[in-house]
């Protein structure tokens, strides 16, 4: 009788340990299907090296947003020789960033982005012009996100929201322009943190300041007072980008 219970007690202890396994084997991740409902999935990008994720950003993204500013200033003024000039600049330095920042998120959309960009200047088209000028540089603020110790992405977004405001400010479209301080606005509290160093905190807290400004012009309809705070943040936030350029 002993025998028994001796046998049953181990036969319940593998059952338990089968058990058990068979619970791990449960909670362990699932392998990669071979193919899926509609193919083959894709294959997953390995994470860059962490060196690599907080490298400074190439100093070309940060010329490229200076850039853009010329061919935007061309576009809104209609001065088509000095859009055409600032556009084979752009390609030209974008082409050395390519080189430089490899296939990351952002750089084919980026390319087709400016293939319109030029399409539109060529064409003397205002509005896509400007549309396609903001779209390339989202891109490439997209490709500024894989430097996580670079603020170029926020610089760019920031500027893009400049140019946005700029935009309907001459043509005095009131309501967008309105629309697009607000999300100016926005950008620029959340983009601040990331700019803000000892070196260069003068700067970003002038710009702070000339937002402010810039959308209590826009509420009022001044056109005069809107230019002006546009160019007094084209200046400072010059300087901040040319502060991160390259660090």
């Amino acid at each position: 009788m002993r025998q028994y219970h001796t046998f049953a007690g181990g036969c319940a202890i593998l059952l338990l340990a089968a058990s058990i396994a068979a619970g791990c084997g449960l909670m362990a991740p699932a392998q990669k299907p071979d193919i899926g409902p509609a193919g083959k999935p894709p294959d997953a990008k390995p994470n860059p090296p962490v060196m690599e994720r907080f490298a400074a950003a190439p100093a070309q993204l940060y010329d490229l947003e200076a850039i853009a500013g010329t061919v935007f200033e061309g576009v809104n003024k209609e001065n088509w020789q000095q859009a055409e000039a600032g556009l084979y600049n752009l390609q030209a330095v974008w082409q050395q960033a390519k080189d430089a920042v490899g296939d990351k998120k952002g750089v084919k959309d980026a390319d087709e982005a400016i293939g319109q960009l030029a399409a539109s200047v060529m064409d003397r088209k205002i509005t896509a012009s400007y549309e396609s000028l903001n779209k390339f540089m989202g891109s490439v603020g997209d490709v500024g996100k894989s430097y996580k110790l670079s603020p170029v992405a926020d610089l760019i977004a920031v500027g893009n929201a400049v140019r946005s405001v700029s935009f309907y400010v001459a043509d005095k479209n009131w309501s967008k322009a309105a629309s697009k301080v607000k999300g100016l606005e926005d950008t620029w509290n959340n983009a601040k943190p990331a700019m803000e160093q000892v070196g260069i905190l003068g700067a970003v807290t002038t710009s702070h300041a000339y937002v402010k400004q810039l959308k209590d012009a826009v509420n009022a309809e001044s056109q005069g007072a809107a230019e002006e705070q546009v160019s007094n943040l084209n200046e400072s936030l010059g300087k901040v980008r040319e502060y991160y350029r390259g660090r």
